[in-house]
């Protein structure tokens, strides 16, 4: 049977019993994963952190009135705290972004014990855990970039996968421990000291009825810190008397000592103290919040409440504008001035408004400065501080000014660009693109004219096209005179809860479509190629009381006011092919993930997904879950056409969240995620995912088990697998990159590969020494005529002192040991009435020795120690323990404070003073045994006597 077990699991491949997510198959609904942990810890610290810090003008927040919140989620503390609907999705973003880098450490790192805590490398995982934290506090200390922010979130993740493990791997909460082990998190508090190498610390394991492992009690050490060893490439065997990680994929489960301590389910068969599971995930859910909010050490105290908003995006979104100042749009910039403004003024006060107001102009060859300001009239003044000039030749430098814009302004943000020429610089396209994608912003461009770029090779759509239709947006082309007339679309960006209804584009004079009851308002946008008119009729067939915002003949927008559920209709005069989009204001939303497996979990993709591939599409639907109903996930063309429809089984994740998990093929080049539901009063709804996917015929894959951390003053080789998933051969354009410069070289730069063949990209990274940065994010793509796609790896920068571990546990020297207690002395009678004691000394030879006793002797016993003796970071220290002759034994630990241990183990017990009831039985045994060996004796030796004088009198002689 263990013979055909180890082959299963031979056949599987690495797997493990922890699960990052519920999205992995086989977790429990009601287990805490990795990402639940993430967030839950997330969810307190950031309600402590609020509770602390009301809005301006508004009432203190009672004790916990945020934190004890039930349930806990981004959208209910949004709504708790501003006492409004305001969408937590920019918050929700960021959560993401942490969980993916805990996530990678599964990816990257899951053969590595010490990032586990597993096989007793306690202090190598400490190491790790405080490495990886520091970087993260590093990094935000000078200048904060977005990339700086993304590489802190992974790096945090990292650090908050190594700090979880800690409670599931190790034996902290058997110990009895009910609140986080500080030193984890703030390395002044003295270690817990951690178990040698030479101390067993499990003992066999006994089967239950079931079949399964019953591990109750098999751990031995009660003052010691100990982990369950799970063989890997860097930890080969399972010592003897050593604790097994256990479970199913344990491959040593069935080795002495049998079984595990793993905690990281509650499922017995993947974890033996599967009945501590809940336990262990609250005292991670507690340490993840100190992570963040500890007093003196946690991320709020150390960088400040400001740098705290940003790094969770509570600040809100940002209203961007991105102004070409060449001669020829001096008329423009005055109709943005004055109509503009307005628009932004009559929502300035509200939740609506935007956090702050960035101007970004650009003409040719300049760009930029970025002016930021939370003040309206500040931003109407740099506005109208504006010159114009120059422009001689057509293109301008528009992509620079966009991704300056987009690198300055919070992620989810509203960008406006107004301009009337082309992009000089449209080599930047891909690039603005890639930003576009990764920070979810919107790109509103306002066209009064264009011009082609030289060298150009678009055809149907211009730059400014493709960038609004990847944000979910639409460039709009009018006439100079006219643009005060569309600027109304401003309006359409100043809403807290923005969700996607609809989009599409059809030929027809009516739509129908869904409103539930928690829009609070919706707006439907028109446009077509020539004039038209526009109604909207609610469920009950009468005309809706709408509010025009923009009123051209070829394109309208306006306004409703939510006050009657059901399915509505907007209706044209005549047939033709219109562009329609629904918005609304509203809580009930959804965000998405696409994944695949990875070593047999499932986990969310790098760059794009490749066209025709399955994957795992994972939808969390925000708002309040309560009697609420998803029926199906729609898969849309670019266009807002339902491609496919799938049918779902919806679950309620351990936090009480609807979760939906679904297998897809993606077929189609470029989609839409979308969902159909029923709400709790059964109004049907649907909400579309504003983003636009693009599916890819090639991809790059980041190979496990390579480094990703650069030593200062060294270099790093790393390489990246570049695969054709296209049906014909294709040359690509490889390029790589960071934020840091840290890379050197790369080869090949450009490479052709058959369908289905792949090839490797090498690239080398070098850290000078004393660098000033801890991490920087390197970007590879691969670019061919019809495809492109990319990989952003993360590669941290340590100096070398951070990758050595004190691994050496404290010396000791016994000078005198006065041990009397023999035979009877040990008798409960007698006992108490004589004394033993052991002096001896302790020294390290990197800190100071922290002498502790570790047995658990219930009656009173003396330690003492006295000051440590002798110059130099090395002194030792002398103690004297004593104790009665009722406890002839004693576990003295001497750790250091990093928390090796050693441990002075005496043990004179003898066998008569096992218990004080037995002492009289055992003493008349021990008696009457006595008498009987004497009286075998002398009858030995009178058969032995008689023996020899019977052979003398027979002649008999023995000669040796």
């Amino acid at each position: 049977m263990q013979l055909l077990l180890l082959l299963f699991l031979h056949l599987l491949g690495w797997a493990s019993s922890f699960y990052p997510n519920h999205e992995s198959k086989g977790v429990g609904l009601q287990d805490l994963t990795d990402a639940d942990i993430t967030e839950m810890g997330i969810l307190k610290a950031v309600a402590t952190f609020m509770e602390r810090n009301p809005r301006p003008g508004t009432l203190e927040f009672r004790a916990g009135e945020l934190v004890d919140l039930s349930p806990l989620t981004p959208t209910t503390l949004f709504q708790a705290y501003f006492k409004a609907d305001v969408s937590p999705s920019r918050f929700i973003k960021a959560i993401q972004q942490i969980i993916v880098g805990n996530n990678e450490v599964e990816m990257y790192q899951q053969d590595d014990s010490s990032y586990h805590f597993n096989c007793e490398e306690i202090s190598k995982g400490i190491l790790h855990f405080q490495t990886t934290r520091d970087s993260v506090f590093s990094g935000l200390s000078g200048s904060v970039s977005m990339s700086s922010l993304e590489s802190a979130r992974l790096n945090t993740g990292r650090a908050l996968h190594i700090l979880q493990k800690f409670y599931s791997n190790t034996n902290w909460v058997e110990l009895g421990q009910n609140t986080p082990y500080h030193h984890l998190v703030n390395s002044s508090v003295l270690a817990y000291p951690v178990a040698p190498p030479t101390i067993p610390t499990c003992k066999d394991c006994s089967v239950d009825n079931s079949g399964f492992f019953d591990c109750t009690g098999n751990i031995l050490v009660k003052n010691l810190l100990t982990s369950g060893y799970k063989t890997s490439t860097k930890c080969r065997t399972k010592p003897k008397g050593k604790c097994g990680h256990g479970g199913l994929y344990d491959e040593t489960q069935f080795d002495p000592p049998t079984g595990g301590i793993n905690k990281e389910t509650s499922n017995p068969k993947l974890s033996p103290h599967h009945y501590l599971h809940h336990k262990a995930a609250g005292l991670a859910i507690n340490a993840t919040k100190e992570y963040f909010v500890g007093q003196g050490f946690g991320l709020l105290d150390l960088l400040g409440p400001d740098l705290f908003r940003k790094f969770f995006n509570l600040e809100g979104y940002s209203l961007t504008f991105v102004i070409d100042v060449t001669g020829s749009m001096g008329d423009d910039i005055a109709q943005v001035k004055t109509t503009s403004i307005d628009l932004i003024k009559k929502h300035a006060n509200s939740l609506d408004a935007p956090y702050n107001y960035i101007l970004v102009p650009f003409s040719d060859p300049e760009y930029g400065p970025v002016f930021k300001t939370q003040n309206v009239s500040q931003f109407q003044n740099s506005i109208a501080s504006l010159t114009v000039g120059g422009g001689d030749d057509c293109p301008e430098m528009a992509m620079s000014g966009l991704q300056l814009a987009l690198t300055s302004s919070e992620p989810r943000s509203k960008i406006f660009l107004f301009t009337d020429a082309g992009a000089k610089d449209i080599s930047k396209l891909d690039d603005v693109l890639l930003l576009v994608e990764s920070t979810k912003s919107q790109i509103y461009p306002f066209l009064t004219g264009y011009c082609a770029p030289s060298g150009t090779t678009l055809t149907t759509k211009n730059e400014y096209e493709i960038l609004a239709e990847l944000s979910g947006t639409a460039a709009i082309s009018v006439e100079k005179s006219n643009l005060n007339t569309v600027l109304g679309v401003l309006e359409l960006a100043l809403n807290s809860a923005p969700v996607l209804i609809l989009h599409t584009v059809l030929l027809t004079d009516r739509l129908p479509f869904l409103v539930d009851e928690n829009l609070k308002e919706i707006s439907i946008s028109v446009r077509t190629s020539t004039s038209f008119t526009l109604n909207v009729f609610l469920a009950s067939g009468l005309e809706a009381n709408t509010t025009t915002v923009v009123n051209t003949e070829n394109f309208k927008i306006v306004n409703i006011i939510v006050e009657e559920p059901g399915s509505w209709h907007v209706v044209m005069n005549k047939i033709q092919t219109y562009t329609i989009g629904i918005d609304g204001k509203s809580l009930l939303d959804f965000s998405y993930q696409i994944m695949e497996e990875h070593n047999g979990y499932v986990l969310p993709i790098q760059g794009r997904p490749t066209k025709g591939s399955n994957y795992t599409l994972s939808v969390d639907v925000q708002g309040s879950a309560s009697g609420m109903m998803i029926t199906k996930i729609l898969l849309l063309n670019k266009n807002g056409e339902v491609d496919s429809s799938i049918n779902v089984d919806q679950m309620t994740d351990s936090s009480g969240r609807l979760k939906v998990v679904v297998s897809v093929q993606l077929q189609l080049t470029f989609l839409m995620i979308g969902i159909a539901g029923k709400t709790k009063n059964g109004t049907e709804f649907e909400r579309v995912n504003s983003d636009l996917i693009q599916t890819e015929d090639v991809q790059l894959i980041f190979p496990p088990g390579q480094k990703s951390t650069l030593i200062e003053g060294g270099t790093l080789n790393i390489s990246v697998l570049v695969v054709n998933k296209g049906k014909q051969i294709s040359q690509f354009k490889l390029q790589a990159k960071d934020e840091f410069s840290l890379l050197t070289e790369f080869h090949p730069s450009s490479v052709t590969l058959d369908a289905g063949e792949t090839m490797n990209l090498s690239a080398t990274f070098h850290a000078p020494a004393n660098s000033n940065y801890s991490s920087s994010i390197a970007t590879f793509t691969a670019r061919s005529e019809s495809a492109k796609n990319y990989l952003n790896i993360l590669i941290r920068v340590v100096p070398e002192s951070t990758l050595v571990t004190d691994d050496t546990p404290p010396q000791y020297e016994i000078e005198n040991m006065n041990m009397p207690c023999k035979d009877t002395w040990q008798l409960m009678d007698e006992c108490k009435k004589h004394q033993w004691d052991l002096i001896f000394r302790a020294w390290d030879e990197s800190s100071q020795v922290y002498v502790s006793v570790g047995s658990e002797i219930p009656e009173a016993q003396e330690l003492v120690c006295k000051e440590p003796v002798g110059a130099g970071s090395n002194p030792w220290v002398s103690c004297q323990y004593s104790s009665s002759c009722c406890y002839p034994y004693v576990d003295i630990i001497m750790q250091d404070k990093a928390g090796n241990a050693n441990v002075l183990r005496v043990d004179n017990r003898q066998p008569m003073a096992e218990n004080q009831n037995s002492n009289t039985v055992k003493v008349v045994v021990s008696c009457a045994t006595v008498v009987f060996v004497v009286c075998l004796s002398s009858l030995v030796c009178f058969l032995i006597f008689w023996r020899r004088r019977r052979r003398q009198s027979r002649g008999i002689y023995r000669i040796d």
